[in-house]
């Protein structure tokens, strides 16, 4: 009975730790200084230090939190697995459009997330017949 119950406290250990390693693989949080103005969806940010926060949810979607450093307002967005490698290294990908840039896929270990575009987003890009420019350049990876 002894050997038993210690067969079962070291299962039990096991499927802790796995857990524990699991979760901490879906879940980041960094500091960065960018640069330059950007928006995220309808809203607008200045140059400066952010605490971002990614968080896989399900397979093939994840959420990105941004904290403003000055303000400590979050915004969160959902974002979708794309078809994209993955990178080295967690990369926020900018897109210009009309001079104003737009953070757009957040590039990962495994594969590349994109934002999930607003509806009005969407309307813009037909009218603009889908084109945005400098997508993805060295210059708008951060």
């Amino acid at each position: 009975m002894k050997k038993l119950i210690q067969i079962g406290s070291i299962l039990t250990l096991l499927v802790l730790f796995s857990a524990a390693s699991t979760f901490a693989q879906s879940q980041f949080g960094i500091d960065v200084n960018i640069p330059f103005a950007f928006n995220v969806g309808d809203r607008s940010y200045d140059a400066g230090n952010y605490i971002v926060k990614f968080q896989r949810q399900t397979p093939g979607s994840a959420t990105l939190s941004i904290e403003d450093t000055k303000t400590n307002e979050i915004q969160t967005v959902i974002l979708n697995a794309g078809g994209d490698p993955g990178s080295d290294e967690i990369k926020l990908v900018f897109d210009t459009v009309e001079g104003h840039r737009y953070l757009r896929k957040v590039r990962t270990q495994s594969t590349t997330y994109a934002i999930v575009k607003t509806k009005a987003e969407k309307n813009l890009a037909k009218v603009q017949g889908g084109k945005a420019a400098d997508t993805g350049d060295a210059s708008n990876m951060y």
